[in-house]
């Protein structure tokens, strides 16, 4: 119960938001011709991805990123803090300021079952307006790290829609809206809403991941809480942090590859509104990856 209560205190336990550091810079080429990369990358985004294509949007970060680490000693915590902030500016996606309000939370409890159900007691509100057995199903299901997403659905001009919408994903996305008037606009090549999200909450099993370095269990948590990633997709045959749990021993030394950072990129620089992003994606990808 000590380790139940000491990750309960996430939401005043380490600093928020990790000190600017300096951008790490590598130059990245995939080899193969041009045909046969966006053959891969085609097959790799839509492995990732697994939002109706051209149904509704992909699912990201528009506000500053606050992440906020629990359940580790300081120092360790602190490790986490700094990559996984580091990550988010690599990609380009929104960080927050020192002191700002966590809305991206890690915990990591040798019981997530039990901390789920202090957090339905204690704090309700903690999972939007998703019901219990909602929260149950999605992050009741036994893996190494689960997340649970709270995200809105706006209008494509950011004003909130004024509707409530749930959908399931592999860990969970809930989506709300407590007020507005509803979107006027409506195109054919232009999502009229897209899915943002407010905040996250990535609890992580200490008993499922005694074999994995930190350095690579921070990579993974920071692909899969930048956006909703497919866990079961078909990423082909590239190298990806995805695998890191995969049933082999050089799963424990994976980091984030060159393909996931290309994607993520990818992500925060394309059109959240455009309803052939994931196009617009992979060509990103491809230009990043071939040099002419």
């Amino acid at each position: 119960m000590r380790a139940i209560a000491a990750a309960w205190l996430f939401m005043a336990s380490l600093a928020c938001a990790a000190p600017q550091q300096d951008k790490v810079t590598e130059e990245v080429i995939v080899k193969g011709s041009r045909p046969e990369v966006e053959k891969r990358v085609n097959t790799f985004v839509s492995g990732v991805t697994h939002r109706g294509y051209m149904v509704e949007s992909l699912v990201r970060w528009n506000n500053p990123i606050c992440p906020l680490v629990a359940g580790i000693p300081a120092n360790q915590g602190e490790f986490v803090l700094q990559r996984l902030s580091q990550a988010v500016r690599d990609v380009g996606a929104p960080l927050g300021p020192a002191n700002c309000k966590p809305n991206f939370h890690v915990i990591l409890t040798p019981d997530p079952d039990q901390l789920i159900a202090l957090w339905r007691k204690r704090a309700p509100n903690v999972f939007g307006r998703a019901p219990p057995q909602k929260v149950r199903r999605i992050l009741g299901k036994p893996r190494p790290v689960r997340v649970w997403y709270n995200a809105w659905e706006a209008c494509a001009e950011g004003v909130p829609t004024g509707s409530i919408v749930s959908a399931e994903t592999n860990f969970g996305l809930q989506m709300s809206t407590p007020y507005g008037g509803g979107c006027l606009k409506d195109s054919h090549i232009a999502f009229t809403t897209v899915n943002v999200v407010s905040s996250v909450i990535v609890l992580v099993d200490l008993d499922d991941v005694q074999q994995i370095k930190l350095g690579p269990l921070t990579d993974y948590i920071s692909m899969v809480g930048l956006t909703d990633v497919d866990l079961d997709g078909d990423w082909g045959d590239e190298p990806t942090i995805l695998r890191l749990f995969a049933a082999t021993g050089a799963a424990t030394s994976l980091k984030m590859s060159i393909w996931d950072r290309a994607f993520l990129k990818a992500l925060y620089s394309t059109s959240q509104v455009d309803r052939h992003q994931r196009t617009e994606i992979a060509r990103a990808m491809v230009k990043d990856f071939v040099r002419e």
